[in-house]
């Protein structure tokens, strides 16, 4: 028998030899919400508080030239106290009241609501109705509309406050002051309320048709050099000031025009329903007394200067702090110098899900690939030679790069078309399978062994069980019976809950398309049935300018379809400069050759984009331009206007095209230059070929 003898334990503990080969995966590229983002939205907010002090300001100056006029002017209140007006307590509160109620409800309405691309309409009429169903309009139009009554509110205050010699009708109080009639309402009051909300309106309707909550990217992203716009010049204010003035004036002679409508016509008809005017009366029955003639306006023209000064602050207050903001929120943004990495946190920012702070990364890495310093050479060199990051930085900017010319790209083949579904192809039918051969000796399916005997009790309960006697002989009988149904109609019977299902859905969208198409069709019967009842009485050139008006809220805009085709058209002219000045600075900074595979790809994709563009303007040109001075001269003088009118839109088309064709044809002879005879080193498809034969044989 073999003796064993026990193992003795190490003293010290065995460990594995630790290596520096051991593999890691490499991290890819920060995202943007993590590294670019927070830089960007922090200048952002601190412009933001600079549109706030400005708008503040402007306040301020508002309502000391209100305080200063309610006072009877500098010459009533004397030199003194003019000079210690604007630095009194209630100047200050009543400046901030201002502000929280007129400037500040605007500037965060168009920071919540903003979008880098404008809205995809072609004409006035899609702009507005497709307005209604965004849910910043209704917020718009609840801001204007509060903020008006509060402006209103301000004025009366002040008015009470320092102008204790007005009327007391023009001192705006809320019922007359009548002993017989003391629930009398106030005219006047009711008029410049009136004149508030058409205020209101009218500057809502401006805004949509506008499209003022897109960004206007002109001029400062795509500009050259560091030529910035300046925010609040003088011009700026200039600019303000006659665009309020005018407006004003249009709304305000409107909403007197419709005000005479409501008071000489439309308020007697209202007295005349049955019982209306039993509650009417008692608060507007003073309103009917008198004819409603145009001299009514030279007895209460101080009231009609009244409502159209408060609605010019209005107007002006809004107007500025909008323009302000216009102007703040297109201006380009430098973070990348202020970290590690500036090529790491370009290319992070490229990535980001929001196009508008994309925009900003895109214009800032422009600049990042076409400044010409040691530092700069230095930075794209380790941009091009990064290996911590999988995929690398330039794999990353590259890809995303040409994504995002993708998308445009198809977008502009579409005209602007939203994409079509996508079709799902059917699935091929599987092989009926083959059936095993039956076997030799057939199974005994049957209990072997004699049951054993049951209670009386168990049989019941095994009969009415869900797999018992009784369930099995009603499915038997079923079955029995859906066998005898003939084949036509046992192929219209559901054979499952899901087939009921979408057999009910299908119903139920069949019924809802009809009534849609009946109430569309209803619709256009009501309108041509008006139309002609109306063409019938009216004047020839009422229902002349009716049309006219109508086609052109209607009529579809040429370089709105364009600016449609390509609403990301700055952001695209930007990645087109960044890839091809990266793919020039590559020749002498690129190390590793990892920009030269990419070459052809992004010269096939520019290319792709440019010959797209061309046959656009191929299309404008064949379709717009204007025909010979000899033909012109057959054609009557509306259908001259026309076509000068559709001439000038399809030049404000290739103005929106040209924005991606110039920076592209730009980059290509940048290429062409850059590498010359080395081009033909790469392989392109023969229509790339051929298109960049061009730009070799013009360079």
């Amino acid at each position: 028998m073999a003796s064993s003898t026990p193992q003795r334990t190490p003293s010290t503990p065995m460990t594995a030899i630790r290596s520096t080969l051991l593999s890691r995966n490499a991290p890819s590229v920060p995202l943007a919400s993590q590294l670019y983002e927070p830089l960007v939205k922090g200048v952002l907010r601190h412009r933001l508080y600079k549109i706030f002090v400005h708008s503040a300001l402007f306040c301020w100056a508002l309502v000391t030239l209100w305080m200063t006029w309610s006072r009877g002017g500098m010459f009533g209140m004397g030199a003194k106290e003019s000079l210690l007006l604007p630095v009194k307590p209630s100047t200050l509160v009543y400046t901030m009241a201002m502000f929280f109620t007129g400037a500040l409800p605007v500037v965060v309405l168009r920071k919540t609501h903003l979008v880098a691309a404008p809205t995809p309409a072609t004409s006035p009429s899609r702009i507005l109705s497709d307005a209604f169903r965004k849910r910043s309009t209704t917020q718009a139009l609840l801001t204007y509309l509060v903020s008006s009554l509060s402006l209103l509110a301000i004025h009366i205050m002040i008015t009470h406050a320092y102008d204790s010699n007005a009327p007391s009708n023009s001192r705006l109080t809320l019922f007359v002051k009548s002993r017989k009639h003391p629930y009398y309402l106030n005219g006047h009051l009711i008029y410049v309320l009136l004149s508030q909300l058409a205020i209101a309106f009218a500057c809502l309707l401006r805004c949509v048709l506008l499209d003022r909550f897109a960004v206007r990217w002109a001029h400062t992203l795509t500009s050259k050099g560091e030529n910035r716009l300046q925010s609040f010049g003088l011009a700026r204010v200039v600019t303000v000031g006659l665009t309020t003035l005018v407006y004003t004036t249009l709304v305000t002679v409107a909403h007197l025009v419709v005000f005479a409508l409501v008071r000489s016509v439309v308020l007697p008809l209202l007295y005349q329903l049955p019982f209306l005017h039993l509650a009417l009366r008692p608060l507007t029955g003073h309103f009917l007394r008198g004819p409603w003639t145009i001299t009514l306006f030279t007895h209460h023209w101080s009231l009609v200067s009244r409502a159209f000064y408060l609605g010019l602050t209005t107007v002006a207050i809004w107007e500025y702090a909008e323009s302000a903001f216009d102007a703040i929120v297109a201006e380009p943004v430098t973070v990348a110098h202020k970290t590690a990495d500036p090529g790491l946190t370009l290319v992070s920012g490229i990535t980001s899900s929001d196009a508008y702070l994309k925009h900003f990364a895109y214009a800032e890495l422009r600049n990042f690939s076409s400044e010409d310093s040691p530092a700069a050479s230095a930075r794209r060199t380790a941009l091009f030679a990064d290996q911590k990051y999988n995929p690398s930085m330039w794999s990353t900017l590259s890809r995303e790069s040409l994504l995002t010319l993708g998308r445009d790209y198809q977008l502009l083949l579409r005209r602007g078309k939203p994409a079509p579904p996508a079709t799902t192809t059917p699935v091929a039918p599987s092989k009926p399978t083959v059936p095993l051969p039956a076997p030799a000796t057939p199974l005994i399916r049957t209990k072997v062994y004699k049951p054993g005997q049951t209670s009386p009790l168990q049989a019941a309960l095994d009969t009415f069980a869900s797999d018992g006697p009784l369930a099995a002989a009603v499915s038997e009988t079923a079955e029995v019976g859906a066998s005898h149904i003939p084949e036509l109609f046992r192929s219209v019977i559901p054979t499952s809950p899901h087939a009921k299902a979408e057999a009910a859905v299908e119903t139920v969208k069949k019924a809802e398309e009809n009534v849609v198409a009946l109430v569309n069709e209803t619709k256009s019967k009501w309108r041509s049935g008006v139309g002609s009842a109306l063409g019938a009485y009216l004047p020839a050139g009422v229902v002349q300018t009716a049309g006219q008006v109508k086609s052109w809220w209607t009529r579809e805009r040429v370089h709105r379809v364009a600016e449609t085709s390509l609403p990301n058209r700055y952001m695209d002219a930007l990645a087109a400069e960044v890839l091809c000045r990266l793919t020039c600075a590559s020749l002498t900074e690129d190390r590793y050759g990892v920009v030269q595979r990419d070459i052809p790809k992004i010269i096939e994709a520019l290319l792709s984009f440019l010959n797209a563009l061309e046959d656009y303007q191929a299309e404008l040109n064949a379709s717009y331009t204007l025909p010979p001075p000899d033909k012109l001269q057959e054609l009557s003088p509306k259908e001259v206007a026309e076509k000068e009118t559709l001439a000038m839109e399809a030049t404000r088309a290739g103005e929106v095209l040209s924005v991606v064709s110039d920076a592209v044809k730009d980059g290509i002879v940048q290429i062409v230059r850059t590498f010359g005879d080395k081009l033909s080193a790469f392989k392109f498809p023969p229509r790339t070929a051929k298109k960049l034969q061009g730009f070799v044989d013009y360079n």
